[in-house]
């Protein structure tokens, strides 16, 4: 999904028919928000504006699919959190709620309104207002599924009420397996972390091969790359060499080893290379940095 995707947004009067149904789709929306522009829009009807504290309280649940970009939200029951990109935002009618992208990203969202006495049903078993932002991910899924929802919108169709209101379940079950998804993905890359961190830890005095490790734990080594990458911060070579140096002034100071012995004891090729590790990420070569801790 890019970030210019083109706006459209409308709300739906009441329809009796739509109540009985047991879902009615409220309105429906996509917008993008560039960066330092103002948030919301303009164009959306006076009761969906926050007030002059940023808050609002709606009548109607609502999910908000953040598809580019990053803000925050703010709820009675949520404290001020981080939403990013793949993050769906729940809204809980009575439950007063804030959120805004971020001035220097901006933001691409799609939106959907809707109630009923099935959608009562469903949120209150499946969803709650104490956990209102769902790890989504970017699910092309949902996505489509909500493009759908605003072309069923703008046809002059008949029952078109009820073809929009039989669209929420299916959004939600979109959204409720996305985020299951992406929570199972997360739980998997945790988990291989750990154990590549674990071996690296007891291996200190080796050069890790990271292939043949990626391979050992099932997984290519892009994938365990961008899992270390993502769960760390670090490139799997960069935590490999951070442990191993951090590990050198245990050596150098409590154990009292010398320079050379403690590029040896950590799989160092030559005493220049560790001097040389050590000094850019310490700042001072093993020899400065030892005689500034006795002095």
């Amino acid at each position: 999904m890019t970030s210019d995707i083109e706006s459209f947004s409308r709300y739906l009067p009441t329809d009796q028919q739509a109540r009985q149904w047991g879902w009615r789709l409220v309105h429906a929306g996509r917008q993008n928000v560039p960066p330092h522009s103002d948030y919301p829009s303009k164009g959306h009807p006076l009761s969906y504006l926050f007030d002059t504290s940023g808050r609002r309280t709606l009548d109607e649940y609502q999910i908000v699919y953040i598809t580019t970009g990053s803000g925050h939200f703010e709820s009675r029951t949520q404290p001020k959190t981080e939403v990013r990109t793949g993050d769906a935002i729940l809204l809980f009618p009575g439950e007063w709620h804030r959120y805004h992208p971020h001035s220097e990203t901006g933001w691409s969202e799609y939106w959907i309104g809707f109630r009923g006495r099935e959608a009562d049903r469903i949120m209150d078993a499946f969803f709650s207002a104490k956990h209102p932002i769902l790890k989504a991910g970017h699910s092309d899924a949902l996505i489509q599924h909500f493009d759908q929802i605003l072309h069923w919108l703008q046809q002059p169709v008949a029952a078109k009420e009820q073809i929009l209101a039989s669209h929420v379940p299916l959004a939600l079950a979109f959204l409720k397996s996305s985020a299951l998804t992406e929570s199972r993905s997360q739980s998997k890359d945790s988990a291989l972390v750990i154990q590549a961190k674990a071996t690296m830890l007891a291996n200190l005095a080796t050069h890790t091969d990271l292939e043949a490790l990626a391979q050992q734990l099932g997984v290519s080594y892009s994938r365990f790359r961008f899992a270390f990458k993502k769960q760390t911060g670090y490139a799997p070579r960069e935590f490999e060499n951070s442990i191993k140096l951090n590990r050198a002034r245990d050596l150098l100071l409590r154990e009292s080893k010398s320079v050379t012995e403690t590029a040896n004891a950590l799989g160092y090729s030559t005493v220049y290379y560790f001097s040389r590790a050590f000094k850019k990420q310490f700042g001072q070569s093993p020899q400065q940095w030892f005689r500034e801790q006795i002095r």
